[in-house]
C-alpha cells in the first residue's frame, strides 16, 4: 500500500475513539485560542482586505467569519478566518515544519457549522488534519531548507485531511483530496514581512476545503502523489536535510502530536521566543532595570538569521519579524501582559521608544551553527550593564513557557481569550464562549458558538 494511501486510511480510521484524556483536553485549549485569534486578528489590516474580499465576491451566507458580523461561502469563511487566526502572529505552532493547527481549526469550525456537525466532530477534524500535515511536515523537512513555507504547503493537505473527515469521506475520495491539495500547494519564507505570509494560512485552508469539496464531487486526482518519482516529497524536499517517507505513517498517531503545539506568548515569529523568554528571565532574576542596560546581544543560527530579517522595521508586518523588536520591547515594556502584541503593530514599529531600544540589541549570525528548524538550538541572550557586569541565558524548546511540556493553566487560557476578544463580546459572552469549548465534546451542534463568534455584541 502506498504512502498517499495509508495517510488516507489513517483519516478515515482513526477518530474520537483514539484520543485520550489529555490530547482531547490540548485540542480545546488550542481550539479557544484559536477562535479568541480569530475574533482578535479579523481588525488586523491583512484580515480587513480578505473580509472585503469576502463581501466582493459574494457567496451563500453559510458560514461567519469570527469577530467580523459577516457570514459567507465555506471557501471565502475558510479563506479569511485563515488569515485572521496568523494575522496577529499569536497562532499556536509545534517545532516542527507543518506543525500549524491554523490550517486545520478554521476548517473544523467551518465544516461544522456549514454541516450542522457536534463538536465532537469539530475534535476529530482539528486533530486528525493536525496529525496529518505535521507528520507529513517531518517527513519532508528539506521543503523548509528550500525555502519553502510550511504553512500552505503542508496546510493544504492537512486542511483537506480535516475537511475530509469531518465530511465521512472514504479513502479513495481522501487520496484524490490530497492529490487535488497540492495541486495548489505553494508558499515562500521570503513572504514573511509581508502580509500575504499571513495569507498563506488562509490560502491553506481554503485549498483544503476546496479539495475536499471536489473530491466528495468526484474529481480525480493522481491517487499516490506524495510518493514516487515527481511526486510530492521529490519535487518539494529534495534539498537540504531532503526527505524520509518511511517513518510517516508509523509515527501517525503514535503519538498524536496535539499535546505538544506551542502556544505563542507574544505576537511575532515564534523564532523569535526563545531569545524573548531567555531576555524576560534575565531581567526578572537579577532585577534590572531599563536604565541600567548598556546593551543586549542575541546569538542565532543561520536560518533563523534568515527569518528575522529586519532590524528597523516599517511597519507591523516587519515589526512581527524583528528580533531588535522583540528584545527591544521587553526592555521598555518590563512586565508584560499577555498576549503581549503592542510592539508588533504599525504603531509599535514606529514607536520611538521601541525605535531607541532596539538600537541597544545586537544580534550575531552564529555561522558556525548548523541544524534546521527541529534540530535542538536555543539563541543566547547576554544582557551588559553599565556598571560593567553582564548576565547570559538560552531557553530551550522545552523550557519555553506554553509547550507541551511546560503549559499554560486554564485560568492562562481563559485570561488570554478574554484580552483578545473584549470589546467584539461582551462580559458574559465571553464566558459563554468559553464554557461552549470546554464542553465541546459534548455539543450536538456547534451552531451557538459560531453565532456568538461571528456576530458578538451585535447579536
Amino acid at each position: 500500500m502506498g504512502l498517499t494511501r495509508e495517510v488516507a486510511k489513517f483519516i478515515v480510521d482513526k477518530g474520537y475513539k483514539d484520543f485520550s484524556k489529555a490530547e482531547i483536553q490540548a485540542a480545546k485549549n488550542l481550539i479557544l485560542d484559536a477562535v479568541g485569534g480569530m475574533i482578535g486578528g479579523a481588525k488586523e489590516p491583512a484580515t480587513a482586505i480578505t473580509i472585503q474580499f469576502a463581501k466582493d465576491t459574494g457567496g451563500t451566507a453559510e458560514c461567519g467569519i469570527l469577530g467580523s458580523g459577516v457570514k459567507t461561502s465555506l471557501l471565502n469563511a475558510a479563506l479569511a478566518n485563515g488569515t485572521s487566526c496568523h494575522s496577529q502572529e499569536l497562532e499556536a505552532i509545534g517545532l516542527y515544519t507543518g506543525s500549524n493547527p491554523m490550517t486545520n481549526i478554521p476548517i473544523a469550525l467551518n465544516v461544522g457549522e456549514k454541516f450542522n456537525l457536534s463538536g465532537k466532530a469539530v475534535i476529530e477534524g482539528t486533530i486528525i488534519g493536525l496529525e496529518v500535515q505535521t507528520k507529513l511536515g517531518m517527513g519532508g523537512p528539506g521543503s523548509f531548507d528550500r525555502g519553502l513555507s510550511s504553512i500552505p504547503l503542508y496546510g493544504s493537505m492537512g486542511a483537506a485531511a480535516s475537511a475530509g473527515k469531518m465530511m465521512n469521506m472514504d479513502v479513495v475520495q481522501l487520496q484524490h483530496a490530497l492529490g487535488i491539495a497540492i495541486a495548489q500547494s505553494s508558499g515562500q519564507q521570503r513572504q514573511q514581512g509581508y502580509m500575504t505570509h499571513l495569507l498563506e494560512a488562509g490560502l491553506g485552508c481554503r485549498n483544503g476545503v476546496t479539495a475536499a469539496m471536489l473530491a466528495r464531487g468526484g474529481m480525480t486526482a493522481d491517487p499516490d502523489l506524495i510518493e514516487g518519482e515527481r511526486g510530492f516529497y521529490e519535487l518539494f524536499c529534495a534539498g537540504g536535510r531532503g526527505y524520509n517517507h518511511e517513518n510517516v505513517v508509523p509515527s501517525l498517531g503514535n503519538p498524536f502530536c496535539v499535546t505538544g503545539i506551542f502556544t505563542k506568548k507574544f505576537g511575532c515569529c515564534f523564532f523569535n521566543h526563545r531569545a524573548m523568554d531567555a531576555l524576560v528571565q534575565l531581567l526578572q532574576e537579577h532585577k534590572i532595570r531599563f536604565e541600567d542596560v548598556a546593551g543586549v546581544e542575541a546569538e542565532i543560527p543561520p536560518f533563523v538569521a534568515n527569518m528575522l530579517r529586519y532590524p528597523e522595521p516599517k511597519n507591523g508586518e516587519e515589526a512581527k519579524f524583528s528580533l531588535e523588536q522583540s528584545l527591544g520591547s521587553i526592555l521598555i515594556d518590563g512586565k508584560l501582559d499577555l498576549p503581549h502584541v503592542r510592539p508588533f503593530n504599525d504603531a509599535g514599529a514606529v514607536d520611538r521608544r521601541y525605535q531607541n531600544a532596539r538600537r541597544m540589541i545586537k544580534v550575531i549570525e552564529r555561522k558556525d551553527w548548523g541544524g534546521g528548524r527541529s534540530a535542538p538550538w536555543s539563541t543566547p541572550v547576554t544582557v551588559h550593564l553599565k556598571d560593567g557586569r553582564k548576565y547570559t541565558q538560552a531557553v530551550s524548546a522545552d523550557e519555553l513557557r506554553g509547550g507541551g511540556k511546560n503549559p499554560l493553566s486554564q485560568e492562562e487560557f481563559a485570561g488570554r481569550y478574554r484580552a483578545m476578544t473584549q470589546g467584539f463580546l461582551s462580559s458574559s459572552q465571553i464566558d459563554r464562549s468559553i464554557e461552549l469549548v470546554s464542553n465541546l465534546e459534548n455539543l450536538d451542534s456547534i451552531a451557538e458558538l459560531m453565532k456568538l463568534a461571528t456576530f458578538g455584541m451585535s447579536n
